[in-house]
């Protein structure tokens, strides 16, 4: 009787703490499969904060999600297309203005494929790169949210 007693408390044991590794196992399962946020959203991928780049011609690799990248065009929620602004902050052009095309010192359209890499040609120092959306009509969009990096271009070996 009293092994039988013993065995039944194991099995009482082993079945609550089955049952809490069920429920923990189950609610890591649910959280995994819970949907990514939908927001639109940017980062710039190179040059990484802080590096230092060898050259002039540095490339700009922006990863948009959530927001589709297409050329200009009429607009529509949801879509549109990268601007650069290459040392201006994104307030220099207040949402809904237009970002100016003829100034390509300091914003760089990236209307065309590839829709979302360019490479700049860039004096040494510091540089900030500010990555902004707008619509088809060149308007700024207040989202995605511009995203910023600073990197520091060398200048050529000898100087």
């Amino acid at each position: 009787m009293t092994r039988k007693r013993s065995l039944i408390l194991s099995r009482r044991k082993f079945i609550r703490a089955a049952s809490v590794m069920l429920s923990v196992g189950i609610g890591g399962v649910l959280a995994a499969c819970a949907p990514a946020s939908r927001e639109p959203s940017m980062r710039i991928v190179y040059p990484e904060p802080g590096v230092r780049v060898p050259e002039a011609r540095v490339p700009i690799h922006v990863e948009v999600r959530n927001f589709r990248l297409v050329r200009p065009g009429a607009p529509r929620p949801g879509e549109g297309h990268l601007h650069l602004f290459i040392d201006v902050p994104a307030n220099s052009i207040a949402d809904g203005q237009i970002i100016p095309l003829d100034q390509t010192d300091k914003y760089v359209h990236m209307g065309a494929p590839p829709f979302n890499t360019r490479t700049l040609s860039l004096s040494p120092g510091v540089h900030t790169i500010t990555a902004v959306m707008a619509d088809g009509t060149h308007a700024k969009l207040p989202t995605p949210a511009p995203v910023s990096v600073t990197f520091f271009v060398q200048p050529p070996p000898g100087t």
